[in-house]
């Protein structure tokens, strides 16, 4: 335990002495005072004795222009109930999360390397998103960037759509990695609002025009296409699936689906109806290079609303003259995959089958929500129609058992 300071009063040559520890002192050092006498120096060490009841043993004198300041300060804070101390440790709590903290763009690069060996399309979403937070917030500091900065910059106040709720998923995964590092405050995303989405259900298929559309303007400049699309709109397969999936997995007899290359990490086979069958027989599938934007070419050719590197790349180098304006609107998500299931319902095709082949994990309530109703038999029987330049035609019905 510390020894208490008693200012007991010493007599000298020079007079009485009062010695004043550095704690309590106005200059912040030790002094020695003298008096004239004995009554004069036990009045000012009563006056230290006083002060260091008043303001414990650890206090030292307030300068005057300290006091001056620390009633301003006081004065400030009253409406919000907080001590001066209570201030000054909140403010250097502050200063010590700014000191350990890391520029966005800083973090953003060390968050994606940290990503590598996640999915593909993941990674592309996160990169994505962390484009959208460097153009605004690159430089500053995280510790520093408020909510309000973060929604702004992901999806500002009125935003709806499943597009933006992606992205503030994806930052709010960037962002408790970087508080796990100690860079900024995990509590701080709190107070970012998730866009409003549709909670309908109502999902979105090509028309049967449209369909053909696709698959014709594949054939007629990305052949090498052909068969992945096929594979989506006659098989169901899911676009990040297509990317994974291997030549020996596919033949007209049947259609291997590897845990590897599922969605679930659950294999599941599907047997193509005559109509992807005819598909692959003219145009055998083969992984297709750059899929992601090949897949861009052929919709934005097609009509669709689609941003295209390559047209736009060959419009620029001049190999391509003009491309007309979109006149389809935008691309549907997933519509592929639930074109398929629809017109396959419709067409006869019972849920326990659509079930298995499309990999769900629950029982057919939710394909039968989503699918049923969604298209005519007349269209279905359209649609499984639709075969590749120069087949011979199949019987309608069989081109769906």
């Amino acid at each position: 335990m510390a020894k208490l300071t008693r200012f007991k009063p010493i007599k000298t040559a020079s007079g009485w002495r009062v010695n004043v520890p550095p704690k309590f002192s106005e200059t912040g050092r030790r002094q020695q005072l003298f008096y004239r006498t004995r009554e004069l120096a036990e009045a000012a060490a009563d006056a230290l004795k006083e002060q260091r009841k008043t303001f414990g043993d650890q206090a030292r004198a307030i300068a005057p222009s300290l006091a001056e300041a620390a009633t301003a300060a006081d004065k400030i804070l009253k409406p919000w109930g907080l001590s001066i101390l209570e201030a000054a440790r909140m403010v250097a709590a502050i200063r010590q999360r700014e000191t350990a903290s890391k520029p966005l763009g800083d973090a953003a690069d060390l968050w994606l390397l940290s990503c590598e060996g996640l999915r593909p399309k993941t990674i592309r979403g996160y990169g994505l998103t962390a484009d959208r937070l460097r153009t605004p917030l690159g430089d500053k500091l995280l510790a520093s960037i408020t909510a309000e900065e973060l929604q702004a910059a992901i999806a500002p106040p009125g935003t709806a759509g499943a597009a933006a709720a992606e992205r503030v998923r994806n930052c709010k995964a960037f962002w408790n990695w970087s508080a796990s590092k100690g860079w900024c405050d995990a509590a701080i995303f709190a107070g970012v609002e998730m866009p409003r989405v549709s909670k309908d259900g109502e999902i979105e298929i090509l028309t049967v025009a449209e369909a053909e559309a696709l698959l014709r303007t594949a054939e007629a400049h990305f052949p090498q296409a052909v068969a992945s699309f096929a594979l989506q709109l006659f098989g169901g397969i899911r676009a990040e699936e297509i990317t994974r999936l291997e030549a020996e997995n596919v033949t007209i007899d049947g259609i291997d689906m590897p845990a590897a290359v599922t969605k679930k990490g659950r294999r599941r086979h599907i047997a193509p109806s005559p109509t992807l069958a005819a598909w692959l027989e003219h145009h055998p599938f083969a992984p297709c290079s750059n899929w992601r934007e090949t897949s861009a070419a052929v919709r934005r050719l097609a009509g669709w609303d689609v941003s295209s590197v390559i047209l736009n790349e060959r419009l620029k180098a001049g190999t391509m003259k003009t491309l007309p304006k979109p006149h389809r609107g935008r691309w549907p998500q997933n519509v592929l995959r639930h074109s398929q299931a629809s017109y396959a319902i419709a067409a006869g095709t019972p849920l326990e089958t659509l079930l298995f082949e499309f990999g769900h994990s629950g029982g057919p309530a939710l394909l039968r929500q989503h699918y049923v109703g969604k298209a005519s038999k007349k269209d279905a029987l359209q649609y499984f129609a639709i075969l590749p330049a120069g087949a011979e035609s199949i019987p309608t019905l069989s081109a769906i058992a």
